[in-house]
């Protein structure tokens, strides 16, 4: 999955949900914990950030800080739930995700195979092929090529965009 779609549609989510934990803009600089697990690849090691077992270690460490340091655990929450949308994200994306990395080095994802066929069927159109199907894979090691932005991640970018400007001057009540 590209930048701006793991950018901008989990903080359109949590913005959505938690407007009140977003008080100013430089607040929404915390989308930014969505691109975390995507650091594995700058340093060579796809998988090491796409995995549960990291992740959990992460997640903890933030909690930890959080309530060591201000006594309470409101934006930990946010800032886990940013990290481990990129995991659902490239899942649902295709993948691979490594869940259990570093321990099994094979990840999944999803893939929806189903096609439309017009001009045939009952209706003048059917259904080819199954709706969704499991992928695995390993990632390929090493320093590789990525897509940066796609045009999902504009649609999503334009969402948040309207959302933010659409929700940003209304008060929290609503």
């Amino acid at each position: 999955m590209d930048f701006l779609t793991h950018l901008t549609l989990p903080l359109t989510v949590a913005y959505v949900i938690r407007r009140d934990l977003f008080p100013s803009p430089p607040y929404l600089l915390l989308g930014g914990f969505g691109l975390l697990s995507d650091f594995d690849k700058f340093l060579g090691m796809p998988g090491l950030l796409h995995s549960a077992v990291s992740l959990a270690g992460i997640s903890l460490v933030v909690g930890g800080a959080e309530r060591q340091f201000r006594g309470e655990m409101e934006y930990s929450l946010l800032i886990v739930c940013l990290i481990w949308s990129h995991l659902l994200l490239d899942l649902v994306d295709g993948g691979p995700v490594p869940l259990l990395y570093p321990f099994v080095e094979s990840g999944i994802g999803l893939q929806y195979p189903v096609r439309t066929v017009f001009g045939e069927g009952l209706l003048g159109l059917r259904f080819e092929g199954s709706p969704v199907s499991l992928r695995t894979a390993t990632p390929r090691p090493g320093h590789n090529t990525y897509g940066f932005v796609k045009g999902g991640g504009v649609a999503s970018a334009l969402a948040f965009l309207a959302v933010y400007l659409g929700l940003r001057n209304r008060p929290l009540s609503d």
